[in-house]
């Protein structure tokens, strides 16, 4: 029997069950009988209340404290009594802490050095120091020396975390995001809930909806569209129509019956079936902006940390993207989808995939390269061997 029984997630991000990796380790962890302890910001996330499962929520205020504390002002004192105030009044004892991105890492070596609790640290964003400064980067550093393991997506991203936290390759394991096992089509279809017409084709852009993620240029791109062929804006917390306005794209002279602006959220980023069902491609498009830590080398070297192209994938919808890299390759040489110069020609680009074997080709890859059902045992062991490590 195992001797992991409780552990802290520390994901500032606060979104925890919309991001596919971290949902199949909850998912794992809750499988293994273990409790789950969520440290998290309140956002427009859904974060609901599951058996075995605590929720540590904080509000924004604590949240622009903890921002001021760990990224603009660097102090490690200040940042220790952060931690120190939270383990005093709000954890218990665990028996293994998982630090998501820069926040969670600093704030597990912090509760590692204050308890001797090992923790392990999944990257999902990687802070160049070139685009931040060496004192942002020095509690990233100090607390990477003591993380027991570590997980990122590629040799790529893994390559850059590696040199830019000083961690040791030896303790590395890479993990595509990805969620578990295939994606199932519901009855239920988002197209029809939006009212297409059943003869025409759906394109989805979803997720972010943002400049880097190209959302403008991709619905001024369907004026060029084909006849057949219509866009789904799809935000993934269902604020599609206060995202585009804060993009500065009026939704009041969107074309209407060319493009459709989905309302509508699901609880969990495995639950897409519904979203996905009756789409005939995706749409992911990257452009790097530079303009802010997460925007600029984090995008440029994107590797496999597409959360959006894998969900595709596993629900057998090829994609349509732009130059991203190692998902550009991949799709060239696997079949996956097709790479567009920019977004002006996506509407050239749709027509070639009424062909099936785009759809089977994509899910072949998710089931073979991605699918985290593929590294379920070994994340397993990897978590045990952490937790024995002290």
């Amino acid at each position: 029997m195992s001797s992991l029984k409780r552990v802290l997630l520390i994901h500032t991000d606060g979104n925890t069950f919309n991001n596919p990796t971290l949902k199949c380790v909850v998912d794992l962890l809750l499988d293994h009988g273990v409790a789950v302890t969520i440290r998290y910001p309140a956002s427009p996330a859904p974060m609901p209340q599951l058996p075995g499962i605590t929720c540590l929520p904080f509000g924004r205020y604590y949240r622009a404290i903890k921002s001021l504390i760990f990224n603009r002002l660097c102090s490690k004192q200040l940042s220790w009594l952060s931690v120190w105030f939270e383990r005093i009044f709000l954890y218990e004892k665990y028996d293994l802490v998982i630090g998501v991105d820069r926040q969670g890492l600093i704030e597990s070596g912090f509760l590692f050095k204050m308890t001797g609790t090992p923790f392990v640290f999944f990257s999902f964003e990687i802070m160049f120091e070139s685009e931040t400064s060496a004192a942002f980067k020095s509690l990233e550093r100090s607390a990477a020396q003591f993380a027991r393991q570590w997980f990122v997506q590629d040799e790529l991203r893994a390559g850059h975390l590696q040199r830019e936290n000083s961690l040791d390759p030896a303790t590395r394991s890479i993990l595509p995001l990805a969620s578990s096992g295939p994606g199932m089509a519901d009855r239920v279809r988002l197209r029809d809930r939006l009212g297409v017409p059943l003869e025409k084709k759906v394109a989805i852009t979803m997720g972010s909806l943002s400049a880097w993620s190209m959302t403008r240029e991709i619905i001024s791109s369907v004026t060029a569209w084909p006849d057949d062929w219509v866009l789904v804006v799809h935000e993934r917390y269902g604020q599609t129509t206060n995202t585009l306005e804060a993009l500065g794209l009026d939704p009041g002279v969107i074309p209407e019956g060319k493009v459709y602006l989905s309302s509508h959220a699901t609880t969990m980023v495995d639950g897409m079936g519904g979203i996905l069902a009756g789409v005939s491609a995706g749409l992911a498009f990257y452009r790097p902006d530079y303009r802010g830590i997460y925007t600029g080398k984090n995008l440029e070297y994107l590797g496999l940390a597409s959360g959006k192209i894998s969900t595709f994938m596993r629900y057998g919808v090829p994609t349509v993207m732009n130059e991203v890299g190692l998902y550009s390759v991949l799709a060239r040489e696997h079949g996956f989808g097709l790479v567009a110069k920019d977004a002006a020609n996506i509407g050239t680009l749709l027509p070639l995939l009424a062909d099936s074997s785009w759809g089977e080709s994509a899910r072949r890859f998710y089931d073979v390269h991605l699918d985290f059902a593929n590294y379920r045992d070994s994340v397993w062991e990897k978590l045990l061997e952490a937790e024995k490590t002290y």
